[in-house]
């Protein structure tokens, strides 16, 4: 009878993580159109056999022409209206969806989905992706290719008439939207030399275990010897728990056993400059 209940407690713990959804940061809630973490920082190292789990914070673009990252060149329409040749600006056009088309070369065990679960991320909207899963692929370095499709309306101008139109980027240029850059690398064992030492910016790394209980170990490294902000999110976007932490450089660690009800948190740790989030999960009967 324990197997059973365990067995079932196990599959139940499985569909939670696998259908989970992310919770976007609020203080990207002002931003323009970025990706957090961008490529520069890119995402967290993946350890083979261990459960892996990367946020990406997304605040979609405005207009087409933050959509292109200020590129006016491929935001020309031409086309027929009526039976007139128009040619036209689509740049100040506003963004009405940015839907993610496919990510490629993802590691096996590892699957990508969106807060949004359909993948179609309202324009000028902060919300966020996710990279969860076990993998146990080989060691190595799995770069990423993003496709994504970006939806606008506007008016085209006849001359003797407003014409409204609606399209999209991969109708007018036959090709998607490609976002560089991204990858994921994969390491064995846990947090090691592999991803410690060859990083001179503040990482974190995921908490073990993970689901947890009643207490969770939390490693971060610090390029330098600083004062950070330790702080958990709930999924309402609240904060509910901080704590100041002295880092010195190099790897970092400490506990977290605060008592909060279960759920899919976010947990970061902020510098003067920069911020990094990870997610965690609170199941208080695991057992």
């Amino acid at each position: 009878m324990k197997k059973i209940v365990f067995s079932l407690i196990i599959v139940v713990i499985t569909n939670f993580i696998s259908y989970s959804q992310c919770t976007p940061n609020p203080i990207y809630q002002d931003s323009t159109y970025n990706i957090w973490p961008d490529t520069s920082t890119n995402l967290s190292t993946a350890f083979q056999g261990i459960f892996y789990d990367e946020k990406l914070d997304i605040k979609t673009p405005a207009t087409l022409i933050e959509a292109t990252g200020g590129d006016s060149s491929i935001l020309f329409i031409d086309t027929t209206v009526l039976g007139i040749q128009v040619n036209e600006f689509l740049g100040s056009w506003p963004v009405d969806s940015m839907e993610l088309i496919s990510v490629t070369g993802m590691p096996s065990g590892l699957s990508f989905g969106c807060d949004i679960s359909n993948c179609v991320l309202p324009g000028n909207t902060l919300t966020c992706a996710y990279v969860n899963g076990i993998t146990n692929d080989p060691v190595g370095v799995y770069p990423l290719t993003i496709l994504v499709n970006v939806y606008t309306h506007g008016t085209i101008d006849l001359g003797f008439i407003q014409y409204p139109y609606a399209t999209d980027l991969y109708s007018e240029l036959g090709t998607y939207e490609n976002v560089p850059g991204y990858k994921i690398a994969i390491s064995s064992g846990s947090p090691s030399s592999y991803e410690i030492f060859n990083s001179y910016k503040l990482s974190l790394f995921q908490n073990l275990p993970n689901p947890f209980n009643s207490s969770t170990k939390i490693n971060f490294h610090s390029p330098e010897l600083c004062d950070l902000e330790f702080f958990v999110v709930n999924s309402l976007g609240q904060i509910v728990f901080s704590q100041d932490i002295s880092a010195i450089p190099g790897l970092n660690s400490f506990e977290f056993n605060e008592s909060l009800p279960n759920g899919i948190y976010s947990y970061s740790i902020k510098s003067n400059t920069e911020i990094v989030t990870k997610r965690m999960i609170i199941e208080n009967n695991v057992f």
